[in-house]
């Protein structure tokens, strides 16, 4: 399949994510894991995590991703940061997405082992947050896309 990225890169991401989230759309679930491979091929994002919180060297859960090793660079993401106010992950932080927001400075982890690891990620994230894939605008690089955990509820309301 040729992805047809005519109508955004932002766009087709945001069709991918509705389908992570199980939100109803006009793309089958074929089209959505076929788009996936597509990105995949393009931009390896199952290899790209994007921290912005706890995660991130030095704080408080980088334990949880330390022995994967990898590249760490600076990339942006458009969105803004907001403490989460309820819930398992109250008082931390959450990245909500929005392309229309002003690009935030993230670290970008590159490493071979994530594919293996997400599950474990998954599960340390908790059901509060989401992977997502998202839109970087690297430093002094060109655009790619990463996974990237966000508040789920945030992201339901949002891509709604």
């Amino acid at each position: 399949m040729s992805l047809d990225l005519g109508e955004g890169l932002g766009a087709v991401l945001a069709r991918i994510n509705r389908g992570r989230l199980g939100l109803p759309q006009d793309w089958s679930a074929e089209a959505l894991a076929a788009a996936e491979e597509v990105v995949e091929g393009l931009f390896g994002p199952a290899q790209r995590l994007v921290i912005y919180g706890t995660l991130a060297p030095g704080e408080a859960s980088h334990a949880e991703i330390a022995h994967l090793g990898g590249h760490w660079s600076e990339a942006r993401v458009r969105g803004s940061i907001r403490r989460i106010d309820r819930g398992t992950h109250k008082g931390l932080t959450a990245m909500h997405l929005d392309p229309g927001a002003a690009p935030l400075p993230v670290k970008l982890l590159v490493s071979p082992r994530l594919p293996a690891n997400w599950p474990a990620l998954d599960r340390f994230e908790g059901e509060e947050m989401f992977r997502l894939l998202v839109p970087l605008e690297p430093a002094g690089g060109p655009p790619g896309v990463a996974n990237i955990y966000t508040l789920r509820r945030a992201m339901l309301t949002a891509l709604s």
